[in-house]
């Protein structure tokens, strides 16, 4: 048996509406689920793509306009599933959003520019171009932040990866032989990509699902959890990481500022191997007995493993957040010296804030991680604030935080 192009194009429409409009009914049950809105809108993107390019097929030829809107509202609707991930990591959409939007508005021109002359294929290189980018960036936001900790997201990843290199594959083709081509004809045609659109769908529905349940189950989860504290009051790795999780959901909700601190207290192993445990553990103690002293009222300080010591809390400003960070550093340093340890170690704070890093709490904390071991690695550096760019660094003698 054959299929047209045509019965096809109206199979993946049929597909499109019954899939993406059962997520999005779900959608409108779910008060609280920004990722999933944000997929919704993709969904129904698709929809209004899939309902022009049937337009377009029963119309008269004077239709031409209808491929703008369909292929804008494509390009619309792969974008959205990009920032649909974005979401579920927590990231600001600001300027993702503006870039989806310019590119959907790109495509409508470009196509109308073309007119009639080029008909269904007005302005297809830069279709497939802008479909394959948003497929690629779609692919690897999957992999980052909160969805690479569920293997669901590797299944999106692997997903929206392969139909994005065949987008590409269209696309180099397109400008190498040309539309009319009977390679393109024969293996890149709509007809094919009807197929690809129904089983990219369908899949996408089922993964994105799943994913949202995922991530109301571990929230569920979470809560439940007693929390694990140390005996001088400090969070366990376990509970700060909840802790934090559930502070960093409410700000995002209200787009508040939050930060977290991170303190490396550099050659402890050496100090213990040097002068013993007791005394390894007395630098730590003293550390932290300055962060606690310094640190606002409504914190949460917690610990790792590795004896490091991360402090989150909501500064009125990205400037606040640095000034107290270095006011620690100072007291940190001022503690160790009038507790008389043989040894001051260097101490590195790594700060992160969700202005720059965004609101998934693994990004957050990864990130004011890594900027502590900047700051340990640096001889000139005492506080370096994650994301901030190079040019942009600011030191002081006295131990001022310096952008990096």
């Amino acid at each position: 048996m054959t299929l047209d192009a045509s019965t096809i194009q109206f199979l993946s429409a049929v597909v499109m509406h019954v899939a993406g409009g059962a997520f999005v009914l779900e959608t409108m049950l779910r008060k609280d689920d920004r990722a999933g809105r944000v997929w919704a809108l993709g969904f129904i993107g698709g929809m209004i793509a899939t309902e022009a390019y049937l337009l377009r097929v029963v119309s008269s030829e004077a239709s031409w306009w209808l491929v703008a809107v369909g292929n804008a509202a494509w390009v619309a609707a792969l974008g959205l599933l990009w920032l649909g991930c974005r979401t579920y990591n927590g990231h600001r959409l600001r300027r993702s959003a503006a870039a989806v939007f310019a590119a959907s508005a790109l495509i409508a021109v470009v196509v109308l520019l073309e007119g009639s002359v080029a008909g269904d294929w007005s302005g297809s290189p830069v279709v497939f171009a802008a479909n394959a980018a948003f497929l690629a960036l779609g692919a690897f936001e999957a992999t980052q932040g909160a969805m690479r900790r569920t293997g669901t997201a590797i299944g999106l990843s692997v997903t929206l990866g392969v139909a994005a290199a065949f987008q590409l594959a269209r696309c180099i083709a397109a400008l190498v032989l040309g539309v009319q081509h009977p390679v393109f004809a024969t293996w890149l045609s709509s007809g094919l990509v009807g197929i690809v659109t129904i089983c990219l769908t369908i899949l996408i529905v089922v993964l994105t699902s799943v994913l949202r349940a995922e991530q109301v189950r571990l929230r569920g989860t979470e809560d439940s959890t007693l929390m694990a504290i140390a005996p001088d009051g400090v969070l366990l790795e376990p509970s700060f990481v909840r802790v934090l999780g559930g502070r960093l959901m409410r700000a995002n909700r209200r787009a508040e500022l939050f930060a977290v601190l991170v303190v490396r207290i550099d050659a402890l192993g050496r100090i213990s191997t040097a002068f013993g445990a007791d005394e390894a553990e007395h630098v730590r103690q003293a550390a932290r007995a300055a962060v606690r002293r310094l640190s606002p009222t409504t914190a949460a300080m917690g610990t790792d493993d590795e004896g490091k010591l991360m402090l989150a809390f909501q500064p009125a400003s990205p400037a606040e957040a640095r000034q107290l960070a270095s006011r620690m550093h100072r007291a940190m340093l001022d503690q160790l010296r009038t507790a008389g340890v043989p040894v001051i170690p260097p101490i590195g704070m790594g700060l992160s804030v969700t202005s720059t890093s965004g609101y998934d709490r693994e990004t957050l904390l990864d990130a004011a991680r890594a900027a502590a071991k900047r700051a340990i690695a640096s001889d000139d550096v005492s506080v370096v604030v994650a994301g901030e760019d190079d040019d942009a660094d600011e030191a002081d003698r006295g131990g001022q935080a310096v952008l990096r």
